[in-house]
């Protein structure tokens, strides 16, 4: 039997991809994992060409699963390409802050709030454009260190594209998704007011 998490409600109408969702399965995403456990909708090896047309998706949600691709650069810029202007990547990953990126023998690539700088045109991303093609407005923020020691590093990246066109995910949602503010993350209508997609039951 599939567990079924109930995380902050987005508009239907968006295309929204639950990556390497594994055995979590969202209603109303597209639910996309290496393997063809019960409720995945699309059987994808993320290390290569994702099967996802360009500018088709609004939001992507990663949790616990960057870590396990090998090359971060290819993970973002896959993400960038599949998603429109202004579409969203959350990513949940362990920082190599704690010991939680270190003491799992399957992670293959070590992340930390820094690694995103690197992804952003406004930081480093523009020193490596025959690498990184992506360009995003990143939000980041760390965990505290739980009793195991581990931090985890969350990110809301918003893939700047052609700033002629309006986003596919407003000013508004983004603002509400990212703040620190609880006050400022409630969307009238809609169900949640986590920082991202984090669970709120």
């Amino acid at each position: 039997m599939n567990d079924t998490l109930k995380i902050r409600q987005l508009p239907e109408q968006w295309r929204k991809v639950n990556l390497g969702c594994n055995r979590v399965i969202l209603p109303g995403w597209i639910n996309v994992d290496a393997y063809r456990y019960e409720g995945v909708d699309e059987v994808m090896d993320l290390e290569e060409r994702w099967a996802f047309e360009d500018n088709s998706i609004h939001y992507i949600r990663a949790f616990d699963l960057v870590e396990h691709l090998r090359s971060p650069i290819h993970t973002m810029n896959e993400a960038w390409r599949v998603l429109g202007h202004g579409g969203l990547f959350e990513i949940w990953v362990p920082s190599t802050d704690g010991r939680g990126a270190f003491q799992d023998p399957t992670h293959v690539s070590f992340w930390n709030q820094n690694s995103f700088l690197y992804y952003s045109k406004q930081y480093y991303a523009g020193a490596y454009p025959d690498k990184v093609f992506c360009d995003f407005d990143i939000r980041v923020i760390d965990t505290d260190r739980n009793p195991a020691g581990i931090i985890w590093t969350w990110a809301l990246c918003r893939a700047i594209k052609d700033m002629s066109q309006e986003p596919v995910v407003s000013d508004a949602w983004f603002k509400a998704l990212s703040s620190m503010d609880a006050k400022e993350r409630v969307m009238p209508g809609f169900e949640g007011a986590s920082i991202g997609t984090t669970q709120f039951r």
